[in-house]
């Protein structure tokens, strides 16, 4: 499936859940482990250690997400290349005509791009400048995801890079996007709150102060609105600018028109099989291995969420509410496959 048939797929499962209430996971971020090649000063994860669902029940788990009526899949981590088994579930999920899309750090994607050839899109942690990425993450990684990101585009596959703001590249966001400029590729943004393996500790030393942030929002704001490579959509750079304590990156009450869809139309299942909400989401106890995806999903019904300051899960809220600003920017977006046209400005995602 390509974007336009999921965005078609994604729009009339919306307006059905609209009209009669049926929920249904139009999008699952399926994170395949919590281990990872790298370990970044942005994050602790590979420190920690789960029973990882193995190959067969991954293929299951694909089998059963169809099944309930999925148009998406973001496989993620951890760093999910540290599997053998992703190009099998990749060709899994495309099989079953779902649009794939996979993080990675870009490490070991260059040895394993034939076999991630099904993709949709491929996502790429990176943060700005050589000397700014490598502060994030770890010396030489910043020339190990270049590297990634030209190899995926010479195949002519969709990428977006992903910047994470901190302390280190808060004033030079316009580089990330010169950097996209050079590559070819959209650029995304993303804060560290919401990350529960951070320390609080950690997350002080690294994070921005609110003012910083705001202001390097309003910049990417400035930057879409002259049609640059700003993956976020105007509605949500607008939306951040508002958020009263970027400290606190989620909220029990709305905030403004946003109503969270988590558990209603997307979740996200964690590599044990546990199924949350979202990512940033406590997962139920149980979960696939126990009562199969379809159980584990119509468990979650009670989300105390209602708003938070991810991109991609803002993003799919004002998506799969027919939000009219979004979707116009969405379906401007679109193109046909085999490639991005140089200077365009593409919409982003989990």
């Amino acid at each position: 499936m390509n974007r336009r048939a999921a965005l078609l797929r994604s729009g009339v499962g919306a307006a059905r859940y609209r009209l009669t209430g049926h929920r249904m996971p139009l999008s699952v971020h399926l994170l395949v482990t919590e281990r990872c090649n790298a370990l970044c000063t942005t994050c602790a994860q590979p420190l920690r250690a789960t029973r990882e669902l193995d190959t067969n029940e991954l293929i299951r788990l694909v089998d059963e997400l169809a099944a309930c009526g999925t148009v998406r899949v973001g496989i993620g981590g951890g760093e999910p290349l540290v599997r053998d088994d992703i190009g099998a579930l990749v060709d899994r999920c495309t099989a079953h005509g779902m649009w794939t899309t996979l993080e990675t750090n870009g490490y070991l994607y260059p040895e394993r791009a034939e076999e991630l050839r099904a993709l949709g899109r491929l996502v790429i942690a990176l943060d700005g400048p050589e000397e700014v990425h490598d502060a994030n993450h770890e010396p030489g990684s910043w020339r190990k995801a270049v590297a990634a990101v030209r190899v995926a585009r010479a195949r002519g596959l969709d990428v977006h890079i992903v910047a994470t703001v901190t302390r280190a590249n808060v004033e030079r966001l316009d580089e990330v996007l010169d950097l996209a400029d050079e590559l070819d590729v959209t650029a995304d943004f993303q804060l560290l709150q919401g990350r529960p393996w951070l320390s609080p500790a950690r997350l002080a030393e690294l994070a921005p102060a609110d003012s910083a942030v705001r202001k390097a929002f309003r910049g990417l704001l400035e930057a879409r609105l002259a049609g640059r490579r700003v993956g976020s959509t105007e509605k949500f750079l607008r939306y951040m600018l508002t958020w009263e304590d970027l400290s606190v990156p989620t909220s029990t009450v709305p905030h403004e028109d946003v109503h969270c869809l988590a558990g209603q139309l997307y979740c996200a299942v964690q590599p044990d099989g546990r199924v949350s909400p979202c990512s940033m989401s406590p997962a139920l106890p149980g979960g696939v291995r126990e009562h199969g995806f379809g159980a584990a999903f119509d468990a979650l019904r009670d989300n105390p969420c209602r708003a938070c300051t991810s991109t991609a899960l803002t993003e799919y809220n004002y998506l799969y509410n027919l939000n009219a600003p979004t979707l116009l920017e969405w379906v401007k977006t679109l193109r046909p496959q085999g490639g991005p046209e140089k200077g365009a400005t593409r919409r982003g995602g989990e």
